[in-house]
């Protein structure tokens, strides 16, 4: 009988406890990369050949002899032995008991090099697979998963390593769970090599599942109020690791703490309940924080922000955010007020300032904001907004000025995996606002939009990705001349059509100068493949336009790129060209940051 609450309760402290030279250095290092495998590979297949065997059995032989030493000249002997020996041993771990192992040693420039011979024989093979849970997890649906689905199967061949895998979904499906004393009343199996047969017993005996118990703050006593809104889990509530993990994800996400552990006091379980600490260290009162990015879309550019994490008791807090590149500069002041919870739940005021010269489109523009954002049950955030816009602008030949108050709403959900590197994930945006002179306005309209990304990847190693991206939107107006620059469509770039300058795509007027447009459909599909353990190609094709009456033909854009997977997210470099274009002309677009 082994006892798992120990172990549980060490497991759960461990886990809570400049475009050119970009395309040469990603091509030299590429060349590096492959000249260091094929190195590597080809130093390990000059110590051991291993013959009669391939794929997992050759690799477990291959990754149990790499341990093994030089010999000595008067070592030989023992050397054979012990690479008989480990070769055997490995073969066993997959099921292979009686192989016939021949090997010859050789000695060429100083080095010994040996060739093993196998000749596996029959496996044993799962010939009894009795599995017991007892306790409260007997109705728990997600142990019921592992029971239905349990790795091993009758007929299987025994595999060792999956048998401890399906060991340690039992164990760390308990420790997540909240089931901290239990254990294996039995687990052996019992191998007959003459038989070749392997039977498992497997009895594992959950007892309780203990409840969320009482929260204790340590270190934060000004900010107990908020660390309690945003608390996900009641007293009393199924105890889920997952829980407190997002609990303490939302509390850093409130920018509040300069550190914060949400963790159970194992120690103190007591009467079914699992006490919880909190122990939170305040930000100052000032953080500043630089960044730096560059793509082809507006070249380099630079970001400052500044916030102010705690002004009062309250939770209010000050965030100063400035973009500069050259053809866009954009600051924005936000006022942040908690209303139930500092993370989903909150009231917004802003202020702001853009200033963008590009090609046919110059913008002044001031505004003020109201939002308050929500997080529903479906995980999609709502935010109501009140906006106040002045925009004096110039497109092409138009020269104006605006003023717009638009109400609106907006709907958003992100999703993903893989932190800022992506292999799982989907994003929505849904945005509505609507214009009109009753309450001031200069223009009446109806503008609507909708974004959407998705990222799947598949295969061993998440080998194949794919992406996928829409976006759609549509201004109902009178006239595309009664509508502010800002608020109408263009598309073309990094991000949308590539192939084709950055927001290019869109209505011209008779000299040829930009307009813009009342619709804008737009879409593509990339798939990447990946090379080496950071490196990936790919290859994508774009397509869509910017309208005013969908007369003009769709824009085609295709080409092949790069993309190297940094910790700051992957950079991607791409060769499009523009295939609906006479002559089909190429660029080459340069872009960097995660997929979602």
């Amino acid at each position: 009988m082994s006892a798992l609450s120990q172990s549980a309760q060490s497991s759960l402290r461990r886990h809570t406890s400049l475009l050119n030279s970009v395309g040469h250095f990603s091509l030299l290092l590429i060349l590096s990369v492959v000249f260091l495998l094929t190195l590597s590979t080809s130093a390990l297949g000059a110590r051991f050949q291993v013959e009669g065997v391939s794929g997992e059995l050759q690799d477990n032989v291959l990754s149990f002899l790499s341990s093994i030493p030089e010999p000595r000249s008067d070592e030989l002997e023992n050397y054979r032995d012990l690479l008989k020996k480990t070769s055997a041993e490995a073969l066993q771990a997959l099921g292979y008991y009686e192989p016939k192992i021949n090997l010859t040693v050789e000695k060429v420039k100083n080095e010994y090099s040996a060739t093993i011979r196998v000749i596996t024989g029959n496996p044993v093979r799962v010939t009894q697979l009795d599995i017991q849970l007892q306790g409260d997890a007997k109705k728990d649906p997600d142990f019921q998963k592992i029971m239905n689905d349990p790795l091993l199967k009758r007929g299987d061949i025994f595999h060792h390593g999956t048998y401890e895998e399906l060991k340690s979904r039992f164990t760390e499906l308990a420790i997540s769970k909240g089931y901290f004393d239990a254990l294996w009343k039995t687990a052996k199996v019992e191998i007959s090599i003459q038989k070749k047969s392997a039977r498992i017993h497997l009895n594992f005996d959950s007892k309780q599942r203990y409840r969320f118990g009482e929260v204790t703050i340590s270190g934060a006593s000004k900010l107990e109020e908020i660390i309690r809104a945003t608390q996900n889990f009641n007293r009393g509530d199924p105890y889920s690791a997952a829980e407190m993990a997002l609990y303490n994800a939302n509390l850093n996400d409130t920018n509040f703490f300069r550190s914060v552990v949400v963790q159970p006091d194992l120690d103190n379980l007591a009467d079914g309940s699992v006490p919880i600490i909190v122990q939170a260290v305040p930000h100052s009162r000032n953080i500043i924080s630089v960044g730096a990015g560059l793509s082809t879309d507006i070249g380099p550019r630079g970001t400052l922000k500044w916030t102010m994490p705690r002004l009062n008791s309250a939770g209010h807090s000050v965030i100063s955010n400035i973009e500069v590149s050259e053809p866009e500069q954009n600051y924005i002041v936000s006022y942040k007020i908690p209303i139930e919870d500092a993370h989903q739940n909150y009231g917004l005021l802003q202020t702001g300032f853009q200033n963008k010269n590009r090609d046919d489109t110059k913008i002044q523009k001031y505004t003020l904001q109201a939002k308050r954002q929500t997080q529903l049950s479906s995980k999609w955030e709502r935010a109501y907004l009140l906006r106040y816009e002045r925009e004096d602008f110039i497109q092409g030949r138009q020269k104006d000025i605006s003023r717009m108050i638009l109400p609106g709403i907006s709907f958003t959900r992100d999703r993903s995996r893989g932190g800022l590197n992506v292999f799982w994930g989907d994003s929505f945006q849904i945005i509505l606002e609507v214009s009109d002179p009753i309450w001031r306005s200069d223009v009446q309209l109806l503008k609507a939009r909708s974004r959407s990304k998705l990222v799947r990847t598949s295969g061993e190693r998440n080998q194949h990705k794919f992406i996928g991206r829409a976006d759609i939107g549509a201004i109902s107006v009178r006239s595309i001349f009664d509508v502010p620059a800002s608020m109408r469509f263009f598309t073309g770039g990094d991000q949308s059509i590539r192939g084709f300058k950055y927001e290019t795509i869109a209505p011209r007027d008779d000299q040829g100068l930009l307009i813009g447009g009342k619709y804008l459909a737009a879409g593509s599909l990339e798939y990447g493949y990946l090379l080496f353990e950071n490196w990936r190609a790919a290859t994508f094709v774009d397509i869509g336009t910017a309208t005013n009456n969908f007369k003009e033909p769709l824009s085609v854009g295709s080409g092949v790129g790069l993309r190297w997977i940094t910790p700051v997210g992957p950079l991607r470099l791409d060769l499009a060209f523009a295939l609906s274009e006479p002559g089909k002309p190429w660029m080459i677009h340069f872009s960097m940051g995660p997929d979602i």
